[in-house]
């Protein structure tokens, strides 16, 4: 069995000054090497301080890196997906706006941790604006009536000083005799799921996609992985975002399996392309 293509990012937030908080995160590759950074605010997550930096690239192509001011000011939340969009540009702005956007979803998750900043009187109270902003987004949000952990019943109410958040997700893509197998693997400071998926060399269909939960917020979360199924037939070639998420069940499905189902597609597309 030969490697034909890794990968791996590991995003990490931690506080850097008494209202300050730093997401960085770096992405390494067979092909990339790349970083994102953002300071933020964490009574308000008013960003501060944006930049990327890519080191390395095909040809180098995509070298270079910078501060990006238009971010000063904005939210570092769920709204800002959008801004990203708008702003970022030029040779490198997929690769810049996805470390950036990884950067925004640490921030979100490490406000477990920083509630009370936030303007949240309790732990109780924050749940409870979760559950009531974010009902119907996933399948724990979804399931309401049959989840049994609370949110800071499964994570546990001691509270973090200084590192907030962390995130690992990798990949690997192999050939085995003309057969393709990819891999994927996420892991953070709340979830652990690993995918496996095998593939057509000639057109890029899906062949096979199973996966398993390590560890999530509560039983009706594993239950995500009935879905892979749908991916069979599929091919890896031009598949996006959006359509991975809805395949993966949309509001019934789970964000942090639909990134490292995404991530492993996106993979093994260039590990196809550069193989031929």
């Amino acid at each position: 069995m030969k490697v034909l293509y890794q990968g791996s990012y590991f995003c990490s937030v931690k506080r850097v000054q008494e209202q300050n908080i730093l997401a960085e995160t770096a992405f390494l590759s067979t092909l990339f090497e790349a970083t994102g950074k953002l300071v933020v605010d964490s009574k308000t997550y008013s960003i501060k301080e944006a930049r990327w930096d890519v080191y390395r690239s095909p040809g180098g192509e995509l070298n270079g890196g910078g501060f990006l001011p238009d971010l000063i000011g904005l939210e570092a939340y769920f709204s800002i997906s959008g801004v990203l969009n708008r702003v970022i540009s030029g040779k490198a702005s997929g690769l810049i706006k996805e470390l950036l956007a990884e950067c925004v979803r640490g921030v979100i998750q490490a406000e477990t941790y920083i509630f009370k900043e936030r303007g949240y009187d309790s732990a109780d109270d924050y749940e409870q604006w979760w559950r009531k902003e974010h009902v119907n987004s996933c399948r724990y949000y979804s399931n309401l009536d049959r989840v049994i952990n609370s949110w800071f019943d499964y994570i546990g109410y001691n509270l973090r000083e200084n590192n907030l958040f962390n995130r690992n997700k990798s990949f690997t893509v192999y050939n085995d005799n003309g057969r393709f197998y990819a891999t994927g693997h996420f892991s953070d400071s709340f979830h652990e799921v690993g995918v496996q998926l095998s593939f057509n060399g000639l057109d890029g269909k899906i062949v096979s996609c199973r996966g398993d939960y390590l560890r999530a917020p509560d039983a009706v979360c594993f239950e995500n992985i009935s879905l892979l199924d749908s991916f069979i037939g599929r091919s890896i070639n031009g598949i996006n975002k959006k359509e991975v998420a809805k395949i993966a069940g949309g509001p019934s499905g789970c964000f942090h399996l639909v990134d490292i189902i995404y991530d492993t597609l996106v993979a093994s597309n260039i590990a196809l392309k550069n193989s031929i």
